[in-house]
């Protein structure tokens, strides 16, 4: 457990770092780089938040990606079920049941299938609402852990429909879920200090 500590302790302060790091940047650089200036609206937006309302976008895409996936699976395994003769395919595979009960091959597929998507609608708000208070001062940073989120689980639900569910974490980017996630969280943190204290 203390090692996990440390390790999420490292990826913290990593990341305070790195807010610590745009702030100062933002600053020295806004009156000439014109993204970084705010925009004419009464709250100061700058320009490059455009890019992490476009990532939300792209976000609500890869969890519509991820949903269709499942019920076109879900279709898919009624009729191999049905094909292996399950007699209770329909009942087993089909709405309003999440997951598939049972604990036959196909079963486990598709709960790996679909635990793709609901380990995604798991943190998918955190994600969301962080993005996009962290963007209004942090938007270079917010918008590339949004990409990385949204690569991080294609590659994280892409491992789980393997059927196999230690493959979740088989590619280098499916751990970024976490990263991203954590990079968000500190960054609408480090806007919501920078509000309330007016820096």
């Amino acid at each position: 457990m203390s090692s996990v500590a440390i390790k999420l302790g490292g990826i913290l302060a990593g990341c305070g770092g790195l807010a610590a790091l745009e702030v100062v940047l933002t600053r020295r650089y806004s009156h000439t780089v014109g993204l970084l200036q705010p925009t004419t609206m009464s709250l100061a937006v700058p320009r490059l938040y455009g890019s992490v309302l476009l990532n939300a976008v792209g976000s609500a895409f890869v969890m519509l990606a991820l949903s269709l996936k499942v019920g076109t699976s879900r279709k898919s395994f009624i009729e191999k079920a049905k094909k292996d003769g399950d007699e209770n395919a329909e009942e087993r595979f089909g709405y309003p049941k999440v997951y598939a009960e049972g604990f036959g091959k196909l079963a486990k597929e598709f709960n790996c299938i679909q635990r793709g998507h609901q380990h995604a609608m798991e943190t998918y708000p955190q994600m969301l609402v962080c993005s996009l208070v962290g963007g209004l001062k942090h938007p270079i940073l917010t918008s590339m852990a949004q990409l990385a989120w949204m690569i991080a689980r294609f590659k994280f639900a892409g491992g789980y429909a393997s059927g196999d569910p230690q493959k979740r974490m088989s590619s280098k980017w499916a751990g970024h879920i976490w990263t991203s996630l954590f990079l968000v969280q500190t960054l609408a943190a480090s806007t919501g200090v920078q509000v309330l204290f007016g820096l």
